[in-house]
């Protein structure tokens, strides 16, 4: 039997429907109740089931990340360039490059994060809820708005004669959107955007970025990102290409198309093992040692001829890496219990790329030259959380681009950012030391916890004192 029982709580009532069955082990009747929610009418049996989620305020928040890149900010003309062109928007921007910066994770941990960071006091009006995001991004896409933004930035770099550096790159993705295009990523071929990204060579800073379809490998990509540049009056042509890009018709063109170049030699070409069988023996010598950083690297150039023009090549060592490849290569060997026919020459290529430049350029400028995309990979690499909120629920070009722009510009204050920090520390050290600064919420005030020797020192690279307590 069953029938539906009414309540009354205050001057609300509400609706349960009651199942009575019958009870084998206590050999009787008894009754089941399910609740059915607030009852709209009560003659045509109309209730409202609402689930009410109360949220859990943090009182407890990761402070000192979020407190260092805000005042980190105040000194930036890139933030002053999205303050004063995304005026009513700007808090949701600068809270996602703070969460890109700070915690680098899928799009749909944001909120989330931001309930948990003093980033939440600094922008109020943040919202960075999923649906949000996804939403402000496709404002981001629009084109309008994106030469907005380059007119201003690109202004300083106008007329520049520091030389450019794009980098055209693969990003792999299950996209469903005409920009999304079968092609080759190294070995493997499958679903990909193609992206070009524009740096200066003196300073490092991103300069512009374009996307298009992952089945584009040809020079024209190249012109065009060129051609686009010259119309906010940066002109300098200097090319870094991915070993994907390689081919003989790409490089001819950008011989006849006056396009300096800077690539990696694929290691399947004949020219590349001839390389490695003439000069990898005898790259471990004094003269071809250079300091990288903290690491020496050895590097030995020689003049090539590469489809009908002289070509420089750099053939670099890097002995950690080799040390690393050597040991899992010996190990594998013997776990085969079978001599490898080309084992010296597997050797020999351990911690090897060789390098090719259609210019002149000096051993100690080369792997800095090349290295400057491994940024932009860590910025612009997808992860399936990222997709699973965007375009593969959006479907929406512009949602892509909207995305792409914010993560060029939190790539631009990550490489300002480095470039402040200096050479001891990394800006992920810096972050992650930092968050471990928390701060109590109390009505009206924020109680600073008490800082280590570590991060008053990394406040002062930024000239800060981290104060006790701040009011709200």
């Amino acid at each position: 039997m069953t029938f539906i029982r009414f309540k009354k709580f205050g001057k609300k009532e509400y609706a349960y429907e009651i199942n009575e069955i019958y009870d084998k082990k206590i050999k009787r009747s008894r009754q089941k109740s399910r609740y059915l929610g607030l009852v709209i009418d009560k003659e045509k049996n109309l209730f409202e089931k609402k689930k009410i989620k109360v949220p859990i305020e943090k009182i407890i928040l990761d402070f000192g990340d979020s407190y260092l890149l805000e005042k980190f900010y105040d000194n930036s003309d890139t933030v002053k360039i999205i303050k004063s062109l995304f005026n009513e928007v700007h808090q949701d921007i600068l809270a996602l490059i703070t969460y890109r910066l700070c915690y680098p994770s899928a799009m749909m941990y944001a909120e989330e994060w931001l309930n948990g960071n003093f980033v939440k006091i600094i922008y109020p009006k943040a919202n960075l809820a999923s649906q949000r995001i996804s939403d402000f991004f496709k404002i981001l896409g629009d084109e309008n708005i994106q030469r907005k933004f380059f007119n201003a930035y690109l202004a300083k770099f106008s007329h520049s004669q520091n030389g450019l550096i794009i980098d055209g790159t693969s990003l792999p993705n299950q996209i469903h959107m005409p920009l999304t295009a079968w092609g080759r990523s190294g070995e493997e071929i499958d679903k990909q955007i193609r992206f070009f990204l524009a740096v200066d060579k003196e300073s490092s800073e991103p300069l512009y970025f374009r996307a298009i379809p992952g089945n584009i490998v040809d020079v024209s990509a190249l012109q065009t990102t060129i051609k686009e540049l010259r119309k906010y009056d940066v002109k300098n042509n200097f090319v870094y290409v991915d070993a994907g890009f390689f081919s003989e018709d790409n490089i001819k063109e950008m011989y006849s198309s006056e396009i300096d170049f800077l690539t990696r030699l694929p290691a399947e070409r004949i020219i590349y093992k001839q390389l490695i069988n003439d000069e990898a023996r005898n790259l471990e010598s004094i003269k071809n040692l250079i300091r990288y950083g903290r690491r020496a690297l050895f590097i030995k150039q020689k003049e090539i001829e590469l489809f009908g023009r002289k070509v420089l090549a750099h053939i670099v060592l890097d002995p950690q890496r080799k040390g690393r490849e050597v040991n899992r290569l010996g190990l594998n060997t013997l776990d085969e219990k079978d001599i490898n026919n080309n084992l010296e020459y597997d050797l020999m290529t351990r911690g090897v790329m060789i390098l090719v430049s259609s210019f002149n350029v000096q051993r100690e400028d080369i792997v800095p030259a090349y290295y400057i995309r491994q940024t932009a990979e860590k910025m612009f690499g997808f992860s399936k959380d990222d997709l699973d909120i965007l375009p593969l629920r959006v479907h929406s070009e512009e949602t892509l681009k909207g995305f792409l722009f914010l993560q060029f510009i939190s790539l631009i204050l990550f490489v300002q950012l480095k470039k402040q920090i200096g050479k001891k520390h990394t800006v992920e050290e810096v972050l992650l030391t930092m968050r471990n600064l928390k701060c109590k919420v109390f009505d009206k005030e924020l109680i600073v916890g008490e800082p280590t020797r570590q991060q008053k020192d990394l406040a002062k690279l930024f000239g800060l004192i981290l104060p006790k307590n701040l009011g709200i």
